[in-house]
C-alpha cells in the first residue's frame, strides 16, 4: 500500500534534475549565452507556433474544429516573438518563476517532512534544505536589476546542491514506503 509521501517523491526527483540542469547553466555559461539561449528558445516557440498554425489551416480546410489549436498557435508564436524581442526580460520573468519554483518545492519538502511519520536521523537536514529552498526562491524573486556574476554563480552552486538533496529525498522516502510496506505485510492477520 503507497503512502502519500511515496507517491510524491518523483516530484521531488524531476524538479531535483531540472534543479541540477538549471545550476549547471548558471555555473557553466556566461550571460551572453544564456541570453542567446532565451533567443533562440524564444525562436523555437515560434516556429512552433507556426507549425501549429500550418496544421490548423490544414486542418480547418478540412472542415475541422480548430479553434483551440488556432489560439494556441498565435499565442505560442506571439510569446516566441516576445522572448526574442526582449530577451533581458524574459531573463528577470524566468529567474522570477524559477524563484516561484523554488519557494513551492522548498514548502513541499517542508509538508513532506511534517508527513514522514518515521523519525529518521536526517531531518534536520531535509528541514534545513527545504528552508534553503525557500531562501534561494526569495533571493531569486527580489533581485530586481542585473543579477551580478557571483551571486549567479552562487545560484548555480545553491541549484545544483539542492537538486542532489532533492534526489537524495526522493530515495529516503522510497525506502521509507517500502520499511512501511514490509512492516505491514509482516504483521499478522
Amino acid at each position: 500500500m503507497e503512502t502519500k509521501s511515496y507517491k510524491y517523491r518523483w516530484f521531488l526527483a524531476v524538479n531535483g534534475v531540472i534543479a541540477i540542469l538549471f545550476g549547471l547553466l548558471l555555473l557553466l555559461f556566461t550571460k551572453e549565452i544564456i541570453l542567446s539561449i532565451v533567443f533562440f528558445s524564444g525562436l523555437a516557440i515560434a516556429l512552433g507556433g507556426l507549425c501549429f498554425l500550418l496544421v490548423a489551416i490544414y486542418y480547418l480546410k478540412k472542415d475541422r474544429n480548430v479553434g483551440m489549436l488556432i489560439l494556441q498557435s498565435i499565442f505560442s508564436f506571439v510569446i516566441g516573438i516576445g522572448i526574442m524581442i526582449f530577451q533581458k526580460e524574459s531573463l528577470q520573468l524566468f529567474f522570477l518563476l524559477l524563484g516561484v519554483w523554488a519557494i513551492i518545492v522548498g514548502i513541499f519538502q517542508l509538508v513532506i517532512l511534517l508527513n514522514i511519520k518515521r523519525n529518521l536521523s536526517n531531518k534536520n537536514f531535509i528541514l534545513f534544505n527545504g528552508l534553503l529552498t525557500i531562501a534561494l526562491g526569495i533571493v531569486m524573486i527580489l533581485q530586481k536589476e542585473e543579477v551580478p556574476v557571483f551571486l549567479t554563480k552562487l545560484l548555480g552552486a545553491f541549484a545544483t546542491l539542492f537538486g542532489i538533496v532533492m534526489i537524495y529525498l526522493s530515495i529516503i522516502i522510497r525506502k521509507t514506503a517500502i520499511m512501511t510496506e514490509n512492516e505491514t505485510d509482516s504483521r499478522p492477520r
